[in-house]
């Protein structure tokens, strides 16, 4: 059992809600030390998965798990974008091999494996947070992602059709038509 509290959430709290994913500022943020975080690395109950970054090793190792810790490891100001944010908000089913992060251009975060980085910076309207991540806003989305899935891209239109008439009528209307 790990000790300390995030906000009255413990940190296995935390871990719960993040499926197995902790940041060392949340784990230091209400109670765990720099030695405690170390000797769970130690025993390996957590593993780094990214700098600053930890996964408890007994939570699955699920494709949340990469989002999560690749969100985390971008930092507040980064947002899930294409095939990943499509995945993320429901509207494709398979996880992509690489999660796609979208910083500021005045970010200087270097790519690391499973993890592409690419640099703009959105519009406010254009992110929005869903279960905890910011990820872009469904209509960025279902445009990046159809562009980025290939041939399969319509697939995704189709089902974003389907599940929610909004984004392609909101892609129409940003575009101007």
């Amino acid at each position: 059992m790990v000790t300390g509290t995030l906000h009255g959430v413990t940190v296995e709290g935390v871990l719960r809600r993040q499926a197995g994913v902790i940041s060392r500022a949340q784990a230091l943020a209400e109670g765990m030390s720099s030695a405690a975080i170390s000797r769970l690395l130690g025993r390996g109950l957590w593993v780094r998965l990214h700098p600053r970054v930890y996964f408890a090793t007994g939570h699955p190792l699920t494709a949340e798990a990469r989002l999560r810790a690749a969100w985390l490891w971008s930092g507040p100001t980064a947002t899930v974008a294409g095939a990943s944010a499509a995945r993320w908000h429901g509207l494709w089913p398979e996880p992509p091999a690489t999660v796609e992060m979208a910083v500021p251009h005045h970010r200087r975060l270097v790519a690391r494996p499973g993890i592409h980085v690419r640099r703009c910076d959105l519009r406010p309207a254009d992110r929005v947070e869903v279960n905890g991540l910011w990820v872009t806003a469904a209509a960025l989305t279902v445009l990046e992602a159809a562009v980025a899935l290939g041939a399969t891209g319509s697939q995704l239109l189709d089902r974003a059709l389907q599940r929610q008439p909004g984004p392609a009528s909101s892609v129409i209307t940003r575009m101007g038509a």
